[in-house]
């Protein structure tokens, strides 16, 4: 064997266990919020991504659900979305996971009420039914 041949040789063997390597990126886990113990598990999304072409309450919700996320997590949202097919939420802080919230005035006050109690320093308890007995309507019956 000529020596360039023997070269080439070499490179490929050396090559070819790179070239049978299909190693898959390792799955990096989804962000969960800061409350071990809600029903929600799924981050919340980033209250800076409501700061251009929202009003400003949109912001502020979103900063709330990250304030309050085990306080919301206890809440029924009265905007139905839990009934939905489509959006099957579990619980208000839900409507915070992906941009639903941004677009509904309910979960926006919902949240927006909450956090105005839990500053004055009420019980989850006392909130609840507190914005039940504000955003509940006719005939709807009470959260479990």
């Amino acid at each position: 064997m000529r020596p360039r041949a023997i070269g080439w040789l070499v490179v490929l063997i050396l090559a070819f266990p790179l070239l049978g390597s299909t190693s898959k990126p390792k799955a990096t886990p989804e962000p969960t919020n800061s409350c071990t113990a809600c029903k929600e598990r799924r981050q919340t999304l980033d209250p800076a991504k409501f700061t251009k072409g929202h009003d400003a309450e949109v912001k502020k919700g979103y900063e709330i659900a990250r304030k309050y996320p085990a306080t919301l997590d206890r809440l029924h949202c009265f905007c139905e979305c839990a009934e939905s097919p489509m959006f099957q939420h579990k619980t208000l802080l839900t409507c915070f996971v992906s941009t639903h919230a941004a677009g509904c005035g309910i979960c926006l006050s919902e949240a927006r009420l909450a956090a105005d109690l839990k500053e004055k320093g009420l019980s989850d308890d006392e909130i609840k039914n507190t914005v039940e007995s504000v955003h509940r309507t006719d005939g709807h019956p009470p959260t479990n």
